[in-house]
């Protein structure tokens, strides 16, 4: 690989970094969104302070973002392993955006936006599914879970089946042996899920969150 297609990564982090939340919601509500009581810098925030069309702008802004920077990962002819590399820098970078002093949203929709560049028809049918789940269940947390797994079960079912691969997939699927691209792809929806329940935690757990939590329960 040469240098050109190692510059994806900066790129991808630049890209993630963009506060769509923060912006979206300081222009057309005049809200600093950063003041959330739950920590999230997210769409969801900014659903309930601005409004449904800020919450679109948010959504689309963020799949975009990610999406692009695995689009420009694979117009600089990364390997696969770098462009799932991107995808990943590109949710930290999301998660812990340098333009929000380190701050950030949980990357639901940033991961949504990397999955469907990578592996679009299992992304669209694990998403089907936790759609449905979300429907049913109001859980939305249990839903984007098993909405990964699915992917990775999809996925790891096509490398079994004989079935040809997607156009829009950037690994072929190969019976072993281990460690090749795909395996790695089988895998991606699950490492960027912990990357999500990571910083779930880090919002939990952050300084003063509690007294927070607390704050709000009284007010309601």
């Amino acid at each position: 690989m040469d240098i050109s297609s190692l510059s994806c990564i900066p790129m991808a982090l630049l890209l993630g970094a963009i506060p769509s939340a923060y912006i979206v919601a300081k222009l057309n509500g005049k809200v600093d969104i950063r003041d959330e009581p739950d920590g999230k810098i997210s769409a969801a925030a900014v659903y309930r302070r601005v409004g449904l069309l800020s919450f679109s702008m948010v959504v689309a802004m963020d799949i975009g973002k990610a999406a692009l920077a695995v689009l420009i990962a694979q117009w600089l002819k990364a390997s696969p392993q770098w462009v799932m590399l991107a995808g990943a820098v590109a949710v930290a970078g999301h998660q812990w955006s340098m333009f929000l002093r380190f701050q950030g949203g949980r990357g639901a929709t940033v991961i949504a936006g990397v999955l469907v560049a990578v592996c679009t028809i299992p992304t669209l049918i694990g998403a089907a599914i936790a759609g449905v789940l979300a429907w049913k269940t109001k859980n939305s947390t249990y839903s984007f879970a098993v909405g990964m797994i699915m992917i990775s079960a999809v996925l790891f079912t096509m490398q079994w089946s004989g079935v040809t691969a997607p156009p829009v997939l950037i690994a072929t699927p190969l019976p072993p042996p281990p460690l090749t691209a795909y395996h790695l792809l089988i895998a991606y929806p699950v490492i960027l899920g912990l990357m999500m329940a990571l910083k779930a935690l880090q919002v939990k757990y952050r300084p003063g969150a509690t007294i927070l939590t607390k704050q709000r329960k009284v007010s309601n």
